[in-house]
């Protein structure tokens, strides 16, 4: 489910920026084209909760190679857009919402934050009952109905 999140980030990504913009989720060794994009994920999670569901928490660092002269000023726009463009994306037709959005911009290079968390739950195919049988009545005074 990784890398359908990555392929949604980098979906929506080119759809909100065009072709003018490349967009990388492998390591580059040389030579990249700015202005740029890399998704990178950070430190997938699972925590596990009652009844065989998993919250899977999925964080990622979204980098921005600038390539104007004026590069505070693009990436500030774009830190912006970001802003409004990742809080959805599309995964196998359904929308998941990104969270906990912000941004910072170290030597000249935006990193943008997001994590896409979502919940999952085990198939369990064990029978947890095979009857039940109730008893009872109501009680009115001294007699039971």
């Amino acid at each position: 489910m990784l890398n359908n999140i990555v392929d949604g980030i980098s979906i929506k990504l080119d759809k909100s920026f065009g072709n003018e913009y490349t967009i990388y989720s492998e390591d580059v060794e040389q030579g990249i084209n700015e202005p740029c994009f890399f998704i990178v994920p950070i430190n997938p999670s699972k925590v596990p909760y009652p009844s065989g569901r998993e919250l899977k928490k999925n964080s990622f660092d979204v980098h921005y190679f600038p390539k104007s002269d004026n590069k505070s000023f693009e990436i500030n726009e774009i830190a912006e857009m970001l802003l409004e463009e990742l809080e959805y994306i599309e995964i196998d037709g359904d929308l998941v919402r990104g969270t906990n959005m912000n941004f910072e911009i170290i030597d000249n290079v935006l990193h943008f934050f997001v994590d896409y968390n979502y919940f999952t739950i085990k198939s369990n195919d064990i029978e947890k009952m095979n009857g039940v049988e109730l008893f009872g009545g109501l009680k009115r005074g001294d007699k039971f109905e």
